[in-house]
């Protein structure tokens, strides 16, 4: 039976690979910041904001490292603190667990974002762009991934994960974005040329463990949709789906009054593909926008 670490076990992403973990030969331990308790034969809750917890913590085989404070929330300056620190902090306390044990992690995987590459509406990125932080957000990913790669130094296969816009119906950027469609609002956000790099849940979470069981699969992967839509057609793909008109104009003036730094994930966007899960051979069930949003909205 392998043995599973998860940090963020208990959020969108972590709860579901949890799902999906359960079914085969192996045992969860999820770092919390509370006490929880469960009487599951496959799942252990450990708290680590209390001193001892590394004693709790098992030989470990794979280390998923979700951890980090919301992005959906107004970037105040020390919010934004809480944004960087929360990522950091988790990491580097992962990497101090297992440097001085004699059973090392495998597997690491550490999950990121496509904040990493410069918002741009004619380059299109694949993992081989590289690049150095241009902004808070770009800062917070690659100081994140730093701290990640330390876990090479452990002998130990580093997968990093920079994640797109992740669709779920029970929670993230979806309900949000499909809300004005609900009121009969929705349309067209600033220029509505940005790109919006995309990717259903299910297919976050399978692509996950595919990299986690291919021996080969290491560094950094794009976890987005290989069909990477414009925001415009993004949000029209919504009216159709829940059939409701497309025709505001919110101006990128406006958004940026009302979120403030944050609006950055809304205007400041990239066209990002997947080639390297496509060279793995990983099958994505839901390509297209429209397939998915059917079945997460329907």
């Amino acid at each position: 039976m392998k043995q599973f670490l998860i940090t963020g076990g208990t959020g969108m992403v972590g709860t579901q690979l949890v799902e999906a973990l359960i079914q085969s030969d192996a045992h969860i331990t999820i770092l919390t910041r509370q006490d929880i308790t469960t009487t599951h034969p496959k799942i252990s809750y450990v708290n680590w904001s209390q001193p001892g917890w590394q004693d709790q913590v098992p030989n470990i085989d794979i280390v998923i490292n979700l951890a980090g404070a919301s992005l959906n929330k107004r970037w105040t300056t020390a919010y934004k603190q809480t944004i960087m620190l929360s990522r950091i902090q988790a990491t580097q306390a992962l990497f101090e667990l297992f440097k001085t044990r004699e059973h090392k992690p495998s597997v690491f995987f550490n999950a990121s974002a496509v904040g990493y590459y410069k918002p741009d509406l004619n380059r299109t990125y694949t993992e081989l762009y590289k690049t150095l932080p241009f902004d808070f957000l770009s800062e917070v990913v690659y100081q994140w991934e730093r701290f990640a790669r330390q876990f090479e130094d452990l002998g130990t296969r580093v997968i990093i994960g920079r994640f797109g816009m992740i669709l779920s119906d029970k929670g993230g950027a979806l309900p949000m974005m499909k809300l004005p469609y609900d009121l009969y609002l929705g349309g067209k956000l600033g220029s509505g040329r940005q790109w919006y790099s995309w990717i259903h849940i299910d297919d976050l979470t399978r692509a996950i463990l595919h990299t986690i069981n291919t021996e080969k699969a290491k560094g950094v992967f794009n976890f987005t949709a290989p069909i990477v839509e414009h925001q415009n057609l993004f949000g029209y793909t919504i009216a159709r789906v829940t059939h409701r008109p497309h025709l505001t104009w919110v101006p990128s003036i406006m958004l940026k009054l009302v979120l403030g730094q944050m609006s950055t994930v809304i205007l400041d966007t990239q066209k990002v593909i997947p080639n390297k899960l496509q060279a793995i051979d990983f099958k994505f069930k839901y390509p297209d926008l429209k397939i998915a949003l059917e079945d997460l909205v329907q």
